[in-house]
């Protein structure tokens, strides 16, 4: 690796002596980076010390030692093994990269990648650039990008990248299907659409950023940029885009206040993405700011009057007057992209922090708009918890839902007016405001590890415009779904391996941890062996969704009725046995009419050892279905009447004949929408499952929870 050069003209003077470098010893790396990406989201410690695994000294400016917490600095050093001499860290050009070039020997100088996050500043950072020289958007010195572009391959800390434009054009294709950005928080997206006329673009920065210093931007290059826009097209609207940092984070434009008194100046709103501007303006006038790449990505014309690491090769119009830096060939905008984009950029997967490619990273973008994309418009609570509206914010807040929470109806009904294509949130089956859109939310069939009732957080939510999945009254989403049956091959495969994954692990619901079951089958004497799963009895989906029985004991009764001779087990259901939800925790038949009545024990093992199940509505049904137990239903849950279960009660509106993988992808693949708990973000049911698979970390709920629970339980002790 090339020694550090000196500091870029205009650095402060930092002395070794100043510097307090901590040399940080670095320990073997124990456990998937998946392990550690979750360990780094709960703050476990200092992460070199304790997460890295090489030989030598990682050294950081102790002033700067913050940067050691960064979540993709343990990936990236385990990804690029930086063995050897020692090696000194920084951030750019601040003071911990400054700190780190004067250090001597190897230097890493870290940026954010150019597809960073999903917002601004917060959230979960996908990638980083990495340098063992400078930064890209310094026209004056070098740099491993620039380097890399003018020799034609990997230089330093960079990835090699593919020489075949026909492999890297289909990202290409992607970047711009799906408006990647470096940020991609965009609500004016959502909006309804506005009448841009045809104009050009003039892109604004922040007052001060680096690249302006670095990239030869004079202080009235802004104002020359506005001008020229002006001049060249007189009939024509000049758009200014701000920079999201000017609404987010508090930071000052770069241009003069006149040009936003001209009436040819139309300004055009932060949260609008890049991708939507380039739709309507065709010719972008930049500084350095990346979205000059961005624009040159979507087949627009640039005019640069800075140098950043895309100017100079031919694809833009170049207006600095400062010198131009090194450029010794012309590229093809494919080369300078998949440099740029692939080779400069190391990126690591949102859901498990390994490394991968910018592919993944936009395939998960892509996954995210899909979920936005349902059903856009305001969003209004009423009458959910404190923990309710805050797991709300977290599932149903995106950039095409505004999330607003009221206390009764008619403050849902007065916020519900004042925003744009706006329904009202209603929890489960509970009676809505008439005359008014609901959607309803539950939680889903792959939910946590821990009774939602006890204030787990769950990973999973099901989000219903038409009705409920427990309640036949009316058709669900969900029934729709199954109904239509229409699911992909790719939607059909990732079930599948997702069933194989839910036996082999054993992952339920709840996920209960529970004493190893020690009844043995031969106690039942040869007879039929049939689990009978307890239900709570005020739970809406007995009222909504079996009309003839309604309580455990009719239920037993039934099942005796039906099968005399064979051995019953009543299994107490487990939000009563925990005192976390008001009820019986045994109907009073139940040790007359049942061989075997009990509480504990993971249901898994109980399954494992009958041979049938009978329940009203009860989601272990769906448990057994899974696990290939036959399955006798005798109200109307969401699992009966698609001819996989032998069913007391019928759904005319169900007549579609489904195999148990179509069932399984419509109710944990396609209806439900999951939410990885430690990047915030919406992730598939596999990874769903591979998070709940892991072993039990330490309790995570809020002091507060713990205490109401402690309250909910005396409640309950006490009502019974």
């Amino acid at each position: 690796m090339p020694a550090a050069k000196s500091a870029s003209r205009g650095a402060p003077d930092y002395g070794v002596a100043e510097l307090c470098l901590v040399k940080v010893k670095v320990r073997q790396l124990e456990g998937s980076l998946s392990q550690a990406m979750i360990d780094i989201a709960e703050g476990g410690g200092e992460l070199l010390g304790q997460q890295m695994a090489r030989r030598g000294e990682i050294r950081i400016g102790w002033p700067f030692r913050k940067l050691r917490k960064h979540s993709l600095l343990v990936p990236l050093l385990s990804k690029l093994h930086p063995e050897g001499d020692s090696l000194s860290i920084g951030w750019g050009y601040r003071p911990s990269g400054l700190a780190a070039r004067r250090a001597g020997g190897r230097v890493m100088l870290l940026e954010d990648a150019l597809v960073r996050s999903l917002r601004t500043g917060t959230g979960t950072v996908y990638g980083l650039v990495a340098d063992s020289q400078g930064m890209y958007f310094d026209a004056a010195g070098t740099s491993d990008l620039i380097s890399a572009l003018n020799q034609g391959r990997a230089v330093g800390w960079m990835n090699p990248w593919p020489a075949d434009p026909q492999e890297i054009e289909p990202l290409i294709s992607q970047f711009r299907r799906i408006r990647a950005s470096k940020y991609n928080w965009y609500p004016g997206d959502f909006r309804p659409p506005e009448n841009f006329a045809p104009g050009v673009l003039v892109v604004d920065q922040t007052k001060g950023d680096a690249s302006l210093r670095h990239g030869g931007v004079a202080e009235g290059d802004f104002e020359r940029m506005v001008k020229d826009a002006l001049d060249e097209h007189p009939g024509l609207p000049v758009y200014v885009r701000a920079h999201p940092d000017h609404r987010y984070r508090g930071k000052h434009s770069c241009f003069p206040e006149w040009v936003f008194q001209d009436a040819r100046v139309k300004l055009l709103p932060p949260d609008l993405s890049p991708a939507s501007c380039f739709s309507f303006c065709r010719e972008v006038y930049v500084g350095t700011s990346l979205m000059g790449m961005e624009a040159l990505l979507h087949g627009c014309a640039v005019k640069a009057y800075g140098w950043n690491f895309y100017t100079g090769w031919g694809l833009t119009t170049d207006r600095s007057h400062a010198p131009k830096p090194p450029r010794l060939r012309k590229l093809p905008l494919t080369e300078l992209f998949a440099a740029a984009y692939l080779g400069y950029g190391h990126y690591f997967d949102p859901d498990d922090g390994t490394p991968c490619g910018l592919g993944r990273i936009l395939d998960h973008l892509e996954f995210q708009q899909s979920l936005w994309r349902q059903a856009p418009g305001g969003r209004v609570t009423v009458g959910w918890t404190p923990w309710q509206r805050r797991l709300a914010d977290d599932f149903l807040s995106t950039p095409a839902h505004e999330v607003r929470h009221a206390a009764n109806p008619a403050e849902a009904m007065e916020i519900a007016r004042s925003l744009p294509d706006s329904r009202l949130l209603c929890w489960g089956g509970k009676t809505a405001p008439e005359g008014v859109s609901v959607i309803r939310v539950e939680d889903g069939f792959l939910r946590s590890t821990g009774l939602g009732a006890a204030f787990h957080r769950p990973l999973s939510w099901v989000v219903d415009d038409s009705g409920i999945y427990f309640d036949p009254r009316t058709p669900s989403r969900l029934e729709q779904i199954l109904e239509k049956g229409e699911f992909s091959e790719n939607q059909l495969a990732e079930t599948a391996e997702l069933l194989d994954f839910l036996r082999k692990h054993r992952l339920t619901k709840y996920n209960l941890a529970a004493n190893t079951t020690v009844w043995d089958r031969s106690q039942a004497g040869g007879r039929k062996v049939i689990l009978v799963p307890g239900q709570v009895e005020a739970d809406a989906s007995i009222a909504c969704g079996s009309p003839e029985i309604r309580n455990n004991g009719a239920l037993l009764r039934r099942v005796r009725e039906a099968e005399p001779d064979a051995f019953l087990i009543f299994k107490a259901h487990p939000d009563l046995v925990a005192g976390v939800r008001h009820g019986a925790v045994l109907p009073d038949s139940a040790e007359a009419i049942a061989d075997l009545v009990v509480t504990e024990g993971n249901v898994l093992d109980w399954l494992d050892r009958c041979d049938a199940v009978h329940t009203m509505t009860s989601t272990v049904g769906f448990e057994a279905l899974i696990r290939h137990v036959p399955v006798v239903t005798y109200g109307l849950p969401f699992y009966a009447g698609w001819g996989l279960t032998r069913d007391q009660l019928h759904c005319p509106r169900r007549t579609r004949r489904l195999t148990l993988n179509e069932l399984a992808c419509a109710a944990l693949v396609v209806y439900p929408r999951y939410l990885n708990p430690f990047s915030g973000e919406f992730t598939t049911a596999l990874q769903a499952a591979r998070l709940l698979s892991r072993p039990p970390t330490a309790d995570r709920r809020a002091w507060y929870l713990k205490s109401i629970l402690k309250l909910k339980k005396l409640w309950v002790e006490l009502a019974r």
